[in-house]
């Protein structure tokens, strides 16, 4: 994967005006609601409690990254000419979007109680945590909207997914809670394993997929 062809990917992504508002809204809503969560329980981390529910943010993020150059009059067929191989493209649009979530993340998580740590081991630790299940689940956004190319089918597709199956489903059998993709976040320990391959799984069919199709 070229440094160059990540770079042309970050720079669509930097200047698509819908992606900035999203980041924004991310911020601003994650902001809101983690003052109001620490107003009703004073103990808990309200910047994660806040987390539950704006995480929809980041799965926007990644929809919006890959739905952008399908829309009418997006450069999908300009962006293959200059970059014909499509595994490799697939790769630096994977780089772009999951560097764009880390830089959007990362000053949630410094405004969270987990930046306080104790230790600078425990910080580290907890941050990275966070971040990287933020970025996994970009790029799980970003893997259904290549899939799908459509950006409100992908849109309403994961956020039904993370915001309505996921929670009825660990009511209803709480032992498949280990395996849902949105457990990390709830539990670090328990959906650690899940928050890799959910992201790697979806990521590894939408390239496939954008490998065998036509543009």
């Amino acid at each position: 994967m070229r440094a160059s062809v990540v770079r042309a990917e970050l720079d669509k992504l930097i200047t698509l005006p819908a992606l900035r508002w999203v980041a924004l809204l991310t911020w601003a809503a994650t902001a809101v609601l983690a003052l109001a969560a620490h107003r009703a329980a004073p103990a808990d981390d309200p910047v994660l409690t806040a987390l539950r529910w704006t995480q929809a943010g980041f799965l926007i993020l990644g929809v919006l990254a890959a739905t952008q150059e399908y829309e009418p009059g997006g450069q999908i067929r300009a962006t293959l000419l200059a970059s014909p191989r499509r595994y490799r493209l697939a790769a630096a649009k994977a780089g772009a979007v999951v560097a764009g979530a880390v830089a959007l993340a990362f000053p949630i998580v410094l405004a969270s109680p987990i930046a306080s740590a104790s230790t600078a081991s425990t910080l580290v630790a907890a941050s990275l945590s966070v971040v990287a299940y933020l970025a996994g689940l970009t790029l799980i956004g970003a893997a259904a909207g290549m899939l799908l190319r459509n950006a409100p089918a992908a849109t309403t597709t994961v956020l039904t997914t993370y915001l309505i199956v996921c929670p009825l489903a660990r009511a209803a059998v709480p032992g498949s809670a280990s395996w849902l993709p949105d457990t990390a976040l709830l539990e670090p320990s328990l959906g650690a394993a899940a928050a890799t391959l959910w992201p790697a799984i979806t990521a590894a069919a939408a390239a496939a997929i954008f490998r065998r199709r036509d543009a």
